[in-house]
């Protein structure tokens, strides 16, 4: 280190001895410092941003969002290549809770960052980096900051995926605060629950399959999942769009509130905080404005304040759906008289008469389109007796004509009640089949879950069946549960020592279903 600096000392002896010095003239002298010097050298920029916030009026007052902005505007085009290898965290961050080495390391990072170069850092730092954009501080237009966000996030939450939740959020309020296309929305807003809510809003101007699936997506019973569902899929359907547009009729002709507001509630108005849990300044006050993203969801700005009105979002299914769609279910697999039932803790009157009224209304409509219908020509008329005249004819013979002796009767009628016989076994036989099948699909078992059950149940040794096949019981016996839950929205087999158990309350069911 001492001749480091004795190097230095002479260096400097021989620019003070030299013909500027003697001439008294005064020109620009290099300034010599060692490595360790360099590395705790700030460039002027920063001391001078830094001066900002004691000239700032704002200062005494603590307005951390606007001596932000105003330093990232003073900052807006500054580069550095600075080697930082620490670390720089804090809530709300800012440039004033950053050190010199920590202020060269973001704005080295960010040149890198604005070249295409994006490199993992403190988590803190990429969030200055975002407020930044937020307040368009780097970009020219709103437009241009969006994507600038919307790029910056597609990339980094790979990095750090704890991003997301933040921005997400601050795209959603950067689209509406700058008056941006709703098209930008779609990644960021519940915009697939409020087009579910206004699909049955307005249920009369969609089909079937757009209302069954608006219902079925908002509910907290999944209909798509049950058996009965699975083998009449168009009937379900059919009666759902029915019932909830009877149900729709009635509400509106006989109670306050519509079928809507009974599931969802009213539209509620709330205060609105723009990009919460970021640091933000608008430097201009925003212009009253009402953003509307769609019927039921808008946004609205009054002498700088910002409110929303909408239903209010439920991040879980709607259960009140859920008790109509298993209802239904439940009404229709009695009316279907299907094998299977379900358990329903209640059934509203109202949802019992509508769902009888449009299931039993199906049948009959069913059941009058399956009768043949059959249509007599009655042009073919006088063609048809020509015909049988001429068949009449051929009929007539002469009495030369030899007549041939038919076999005797009794042995036509032996052969007859033969083959009829062979014909009734070969039916019952498929009949068998077919309805050991039938019990089988019923369930939704698989050949070795069915034999299964049927030991269980029937008493009978399931050992060789359970070697042979090479399975573990436990995994049988989940899988088993799994199927059956759909019929008795309920566990039937308990596994808790070295043997499984039914309960017994099922038992009857199960030996209708398997026999």
């Amino acid at each position: 280190m001492a001749d480091i600096q004795n190097l230095i000392k002479t260096i400097n002896n021989k620019f003070t001895n030299n013909a500027s010095t003697v001439s008294k003239i005064y020109r620009d002298e290099p300034i010599l410092k060692t490595a360790a010097q360099m590395a705790n050298y700030t460039p002027p920029k920063y001391r001078e941003m830094r001066n900002l916030v004691k000239s700032s009026p704002v200062f005494y007052a603590s307005d951390a969002a606007q001596i932000f902005y105003e330093q990232g505007k003073f900052m807006e085009d500054h580069t550095d290549d600075y080697q930082y290898h620490g670390e720089f965290q804090s809530y709300f961050p800012t440039y004033r809770y950053m050190t010199d080495q920590q202020l060269r390391g973001y704005f080295s990072w960010r040149t890198k960052v604005r070249d295409g170069i994006i490199e993992k850092t403190s988590l803190s730092f990429v969030f200055v980096y975002i407020y930044e954009l937020l307040m368009q501080i780097g970009v020219s237009t709103a437009e241009e900051g969006f994507y600038k966000i919307k790029d910056f996030w597609q990339y980094y939450k790979d990095i750090d995926p704890k991003i997301s939740h933040y921005i997400k959020l601050w795209l959603k309020d950067y689209v509406i605060f700058n008056g941006l296309e709703k098209h930008l929305l779609e990644d960021f807003t519940d915009i697939h629950y409020d087009h579910a809510v206004l699909t049955l809003i307005n249920c009369h101007s969609h089909s079937v399959s757009e209302v069954f699936s608006a219902l079925n997506t908002l509910s907290s019973y999944n209909l798509e999942n049950s058996r009965f569902y699975k083998l009449y899929s168009d009937d379900v359907e059919h009666v759902v769009y029915h019932v909830f547009s009877e149900l729709t009729e009635y509400y509106h002709k006989n109670r306050k509130n519509s079928i809507c507001e009974k599931f969802f509630g009213k539209i509620a108005v709330d205060t609105y905080v723009m990009f919460n849990a970021a640091v933000f300044y608008n430097h201009e006050k925003h212009r009253d404005c009402v953003y509307e993203i769609n019927a039921i969801c808008k946004y609205r700005c009054k002498d700088g304040k910002w409110t929303y009105e909408r239903f209010i979002f439920l991040k879980d299914k709607n259960k009140y759906i859920g008790e109509l769609l298993k209802t239904i279910d439940f009404i229709m697999r009695q009316e279907y008289d299907f094998k299977s039932t379900l358990k329903v803790d209640k059934v509203i009157k109202v949802y019992q008469d509508i769902i009888q009224k449009v299931t039993r209304g199906l049948l009959e409509d069913k059941k009058k389109k399956s009768v043949p219908k059959i249509e007599i020509d009655i042009s073919k008329l006088q063609t048809i007796r020509r015909t049988a005249l001429e068949t009449q004819n051929k009929l007539i013979v002469e009495d030369a004509e030899k007549i041939m002796i038919p076999e005797p009767v009794a042995d036509r009628a032996i052969q007859a009640d033969t083959e009829a016989q062979t014909d009734t076994e070969a039916q019952a036989d498929t009949a068998t089949q077919a309805d050991a099948a039938s019990q089988k699909d019923a369930a939704n078992l698989s050949s070795i879950e069915y034999e299964f059950m049927k030991c269980l149940l029937y008493g009978k040794d399931y050992s060789d069946l359970i070697k042979s096949n090479g399975l573990m019981l436990s995994v049988l016996i989940d899988s088993i549960n799994e199927k059956i839950f759909d019929i008795f929205s309920d566990t039937v087999l308990i596994f808790e020592g070295e043997n499984p158990e039914l309960i017994e309350d099922y038992e009857a069911e199960l030996k209708e279903i398997i026999v």
